[in-house]
């Protein structure tokens, strides 16, 4: 490690840094794993955390899905702590949060703040806690490719082979990424002129470039895919799931995925600081970027038209964009950082709060026209106050560059502007995570939302502890209803079971159908309704709905339920009279 002379300012401190890289380290971990079974699994996570369920308890399965590298680790989870929510979500977090310290492996090559701001920028971002907070392999996908991509610079050639094995057992969302990242370095490889200088990034550092050891890199890729693909030999199918994952990204190429417009929401409307950054480095022109930036500009216009053109996107896709966003974000608050420090902090904190407080101001009238808080009465009055907003913020600017200067000005606006994105930018994290009020409106998250699992369960339960005094043992058929978050639902009732239709004369205790169905012999049964699926109505959506979403995340909603029938004799008043 390079030491840092005693007379470098404050900012470039190792004391500074470590600080500041702990303090992402613990956001990102607490928006990762707290309230991890705070929601139910979703169909998406269902699907995926059944078989791993399956595998822990010894039985077999013979269509894995393209994820072994979830499946495997997981597994081992349910069967030594059991199978739960938090448990099916453990493993997205851990590798979420180990992205997270991959810039700060990198800080001698990227520079010390950079890395900072940049792993800032990876532990707060919305859609990458969003993912971390998923039963599925995206985040494993990610940690993967960057694990590589940082090891591989680093000349760290057997860990750089261990990484790729991981994103490779991850499935689709790997060659996603792969796609877009080999694109984009064939780009600047063309741009640069040779790969060398895509490799390095720095034209200063280019004679600095490994001899890469391929051989190394092979026998680690190879010992880490068989170890770990195929659970230490337990798992050998786990080595054909990994084919899979590749052969579900080319189905991919015949089928629909997640609208443009629902992509375009998840990736602007979550980062707002991000995007402000990033725009405030591109205005620099592309000759006065740093290398990364030009980098992340490229690997960002890649991704965006690899999402656009492949036709099974999906919003966890998303991760392979937010990444450059974050280095553009973070290079722009590296340059930033040196002019901020040269510069009186009194009178910069005064016009930053100043341009704060008048920005706050401003997005309260923003919210006066979302409907129920709009009167037509102060319509004219909110215009007028946004108009006296926007010039006053004019006049602020105009009278500080005549006293204490113009940088003074633009330095007080850009560090009003930081904090009040960031503010928002953090809201929106909290609510991608779910911890919010409103996680069936987000667009990332489990999607459709299982509204009311945990009262079906409790319903079940408490039917089933009337009737035969545990609260698992009753019999339970679910005719109709294709969900694998409500197989999920249901792993602890050992006597339900899934039927297309009921035989004649059959009378289960409970029967679960679609909400348009009824047994054959309801009136032997009483029902009750409730909300199974309920997703946003995105395609309804009228222009002062989406101002409250965007402000509030509130939107109608579309609902899909089920009804629970309880055969009559099995209520307590029932049992009761039945009694002797």
């Amino acid at each position: 490690m390079s030491t840092i002379p005693a007379d470098q300012p404050w900012h470039q401190t190792l004391k500074w840094e470590q600080g500041v890289f702990l303090i992402a380290l613990l956001l990102g971990g607490i928006l990762r794993f707290v309230g991890l079974d705070l929601h139910p699994l979703s169909d998406t996570e269902a699907r995926v955390a059944l078989q791993a369920y399956a595998l822990a308890q010894g039985q077999s399965v013979p269509d894995w899905v393209g994820q072994p590298g979830y499946l495997i680790p997981t597994a081992v989870a349910f069967f030594l702590v059991g199978a739960h929510e938090a448990t099916a979500r453990f493993w997205p977090a851990v590798w979420g949060l180990l992205v997270i310290i991959l810039p700060w492996l990198l800080r001698n090559r990227l520079g010390r703040p950079l890395a900072i701001f940049l792993a800032l920028g990876l532990a707060l971002d919305a859609g990458l806690v969003a993912t971390s907070r998923l039963a599925a392999a995206d985040s494993l996908a990610l940690l993967g490719v960057m694990g590589f991509i940082t090891f591989f610079w680093r000349g760290e050639w057997y860990l750089a082979g261990v990484a790729l094995a991981l994103g490779v057992l991850s499935g689709p969302s790997f060659w996603v990424g792969i796609l877009i990242l080999l694109l984009t370095w064939w780009l600047w490889r063309w741009v640069n002129g040779s790969w060398q200088n895509g490799l390095t990034l720095d034209p200063q550092k280019r004679e600095e470039g490994h001899s890469v050891s391929w051989k190394k890199v092979g026998l680690a890729f190879l010992v880490t895919l068989v170890a770990v693909g195929s659970g230490l030999g337990a798992f050998w199918r786990g080595l054909g799931a990994a084919a899979t994952g590749l052969a579900e990204f080319l189905h991919g190429w015949s089928s629909e995925g997640v609208s443009l417009g629902l992509m375009g929401m998840g990736l602007i409307i979550y980062q707002p600081l991000g995007w402000f950054l990033a725009l405030l480095q591109w205005l620099r022109g592309w000759r006065r970027m740093p290398a990364l930036a030009q980098v992340a500009t490229l690997w960002l216009g890649i991704g965006l038209l690899v999402l656009v053109v492949y036709p099974g996107r999906q919003i966890s896709h998303l991760v392979w964009l937010l990444v450059p966003v974050w280095m553009l974000a973070a290079s722009t608050l590296a340059q930033t950082i040196e002019h901020l420090a040269q510069t009186d902090w009194i009178k910069q904190v005064v016009v930053a709060a100043g341009y704060f407080t008048l920005v706050g101001y401003l997005w309260m009238n923003i919210e006066g026209f979302v409907p129920g808080n709009l009167m037509p009465q102060w319509v004219w009055v909110r215009w007028l106050a946004i108009l006296g907003v926007i010039l006053l913020g004019i006049a602020i600017g105009l009278v500080v560059s005549w006293t204490w200067g113009l940088h003074v000005a633009r330095q007080g606006l850009f560090l009003g502007g930081f904090v009040f994105l960031s503010f928002l930018t953090f809201s929106a994290t909290w609510q991608a995570a779910g911890l919010g009020r409103a996680p069936s409106a987000q667009v990332w998250g489990p999607q459709p939302y299982p509204a009311e699992a945990d009262l079906l369960v409790k319903t079940l339960g408490d039917v089933s502890e009337w009737t035969t005094g545990r609260r698992d043992a009753i019999d339970i058929r679910v005719v109709g209803v294709d969900s694998p978050a409500l197989r999920w639902t249901l792993r602890h009732f050992n006597n339900a079971q899934f039927v297309p239709v009921l035989t004649p004369m059959e009378t289960p205790s409970v029967i679960i159908t679609p909400e348009t169905a009824m047994p054959g012999v309801s009136a032997l049964y009483r029902g009750q309704d409730f909300v199974w699926r309920e997703t946003p109505s995105w395609s309804l959506f009228l222009p002062g709905e989406w101002l409250s979403w965007i402000i509030y995340r509130k939107a109608p909603l579309q609902r899909q339920g089920v009804i629970v029938w309880v055969r009559t004799d099995r209520f307590p008043q029932v049992l009761s009279l039945a009694s002797p």
